[in-house]
């Protein structure tokens, strides 16, 4: 187990840090704020249960000893792009309203997942 999270730490981290922000979302039912007609869709419990559900991906993906390459992929694509939206989301946010969101951190977290996808193999495991 630890040798798995050894030889991919950086999936394992990712997986853990999309759970911890899926359920972030999930708990706070007011997050997005702005606008109003996308908040509520924003701020409904599947988002976050979408973040969730990769981030287990990513731990499922770490432990599975057939690691596919292809599944990989799709995995680290699908983080980029919720990082990525959630990034440009929270930055309109803080533009448009002035209210503190976290799009600082979550765009080096888009950046790390980036680099991750650039160094990840076509190889399995």
């Amino acid at each position: 187990m630890l040798k798995d999270i050894k030889k991919h730490p950086t999936h394992f981290s990712l997986g853990g840090g999309l759970i911890a922000i899926g359920l972030w979302l999930i708990v706070n039912d007011h997050y997005f704020m702005w606008p109003p007609q996308f908040a509520q869709f924003a701020n409904d419990d599947a988002f976050g249960a979408f973040f969730a559900l990769v981030g287990v991906g990513f731990i499922w993906w770490t432990f599975d000893s057939n690691r596919s390459a292809r599944w990989n992929r799709y995995l680290l694509a699908t983080a980029t792009g919720l990082f990525t939206f959630l990034t440009a989301y929270e930055l309109c946010i803080w533009m448009a309203t002035g209210a503190y969101q976290s799009w600082v951190s979550n765009a080096i977290i888009t950046a790390f997942t980036l680099i991750a996808a650039r160094r990840s193999s076509d190889k399995n495991g």
